[in-house]
């Protein structure tokens, strides 16, 4: 595996995490796993899609920091505003791509005037993410296509902030709800049989109680499922939202398993999300969703059966 170094002293290859990946060659066929040193990066940091099997790995979780604060209201040399996709601190679009160890921040903040956010998208295929704690507001995390895997990682926001149409297991994660909102906004395709899959995860809020949803559907078939869950009193008793379309209730799919704590309250949830049988949720593995054609399993670790 080729290694390469950013630091911000200039002890290393780099400094900037942007040189180190502009660095790589494109199409090249071997790891290359770029150790950031602890410190603040303010970039914009982006791994296009002709670049692969790049690992970023922090010093430090809390000492490795990537941040930025472009968010959907700016307005750019066109005259318009730059909306959504455009805003992210961190572009993951080369698949087999790792990041680990690291934080990722967008500080643009939140309100009307800011709109939407992103600390992360990814758009690449077998993405590893473990260990990072991701921070936002409004559209946090981007998982636009591709399998991903998330594995002890911190996520806040505020509304849908974690959206996308991608199959993604998130695993032994924290979910924090800075404020009322909603979760998810799945974009899940009909043909997909999984979208967002949280697996013994952990639901906390600052939110007052019951003001906040587990998800609503950006698009019709939105795939969501909640396993063995801890879910803090902000959760709503209903669980789920619409998003201002009765005809959705018929086609999304949102789930439920063994969830626990002050807002687990199944017996309110809306009749059409579904609670599942022990066996159904032991089909959801991290091994099964995420396998594809390929067989693939989470670099590094695998992931368990």
């Amino acid at each position: 595996m080729r290694q390469l170094t950013v630091a911000l002293d200039g002890s290393g290859d780099f400094i900037s995490v942007q040189a180190a990946i502009d660095a790589i060659r494109v199409h090249w066929q071997e790891d290359t796993r770029i150790l950031i040193k602890n410190g603040v990066y303010h970039e914009k940091i982006i791994i296009p899609d002709n670049k692969t099997r790049i690992w970023l790995v922090g010093e430090s979780r809390e000492g490795t920091i990537l941040s930025n604060n472009e968010f959907a209201r700016i307005v750019g040399a066109d005259g318009e505003e730059i909306g959504t996709f455009l805003t992210p601190v961190l572009t993951m679009a080369g698949d087999d791509c790792r990041l680990e160890n690291l934080t990722v921040q967008n500080t643009a903040g939140y309100g009307p005037e800011i709109g939407q956010a992103l600390a992360l998208y990814v758009a690449g295929d077998r993405i590893t993410v473990r260990n990072v704690s991701l921070f936002g507001n409004q559209d946090t995390l981007y998982t636009c296509k591709g399998r991903n895997y998330f594995h002890g990682c911190y996520i806040e926001g505020h509304v849908d902030f974690i959206f996308g149409g991608a199959t993604v297991v998130f695993e032994e994660c924290e979910i924090h709800s800075l404020r009322d909102g909603y979760i998810t906004a799945a974009s899940t395709e009909h043909y997909q049989p999984y979208g967002y899959v949280f697996l013994n995860c952990r639901l906390t809020g600052a939110a007052d109680n019951g003001t906040v949803f587990l998800g609503r559907p950006w698009r019709p078939f939105a795939h969501t499922a909640f396993i063995n869950t801890w879910m803090g009193a902000h959760i709503h008793a209903e669980g789920w939202d619409h998003w201002n379309d009765p005809n959705n209730e018929a086609t999304v799919r949102y789930y439920e398993y063994g969830s626990t704590g002050p807002g687990a309250n199944q017996p309110a949830r809306v009749g059409w999300s579904k609670l599942l049988t022990q066996e159904e949720a032991e089909q959801m593995t991290p091994a099964r969703i995420l396998a594809g054609r390929d067989g693939w399993k989470p670099s590094g670790e695998e992931a368990p059966e």
